[in-house]
């Protein structure tokens, strides 16, 4: 798919694996033989079986998602730290809040140790210190996450 000239906002917007991303994607002129060769790997995956308890994500006989399942660990205060199989480089970690919508999550890089975009209401100076604590402490588990779902290595924070 070609994405240079998306913002982000817009990339997302045309997610492959979903019906609605694929015609909108497809009504732009952005698919590429990559793109049809990829849904034609996930319509393959759920004709022969893909639907195995181990694999973090499901497809439809049109070869789009129908599930996908993070890796996660819960931590006090209400904070959870995940990582998406269906995620984009570089590698990092979404940190949810209990009591706030999923959609106002805070991405930190697992390489940097730096937070990704704007940060979510919820989350003061104090907040952000305690969750890099926790990621510097957990960084082993979080890099083993993210080379599971994602391959390549990821940079160990100093």
């Amino acid at each position: 798919m070609k994405v240079d000239d998306l913002t982000p906002y817009e990339r997302a917007g045309r997610n492959l694996g979903e019906l609605a991303g694929w015609e909108l994607a497809e009504a732009e002129g952005r698919l590429e033989a990559e793109d049809v060769l990829g849904r034609l790997v996930n319509m393959a995956l759920y004709e022969f079986g893909e639907n195995r308890d181990d694999w973090s994500m499901a497809f439809d006989e049109e070869g789009f998602l129908t599930a996908l399942t993070a890796e996660g660990k819960s931590f006090d205060g209400g904070l959870s730290i995940h990582v998406w199989p269906n995620d984009h480089p570089p590698p990092h970690v979404h940190i949810l809040r209990k009591s706030e919508p999923d959609s106002q999550n805070l991405k930190i890089n697992l390489e940097t140790g730096e937070s990704e975009g704007d940060l979510p209401p919820w989350a003061s100076q104090k907040q952000l210190k305690r969750i890099r604590a926790l990621i510097d402490k957990h960084h082993l588990l979080f890099a083993g996450w993210w080379q599971k779902n994602h391959g390549g290595t990821v940079t160990l924070l100093v």
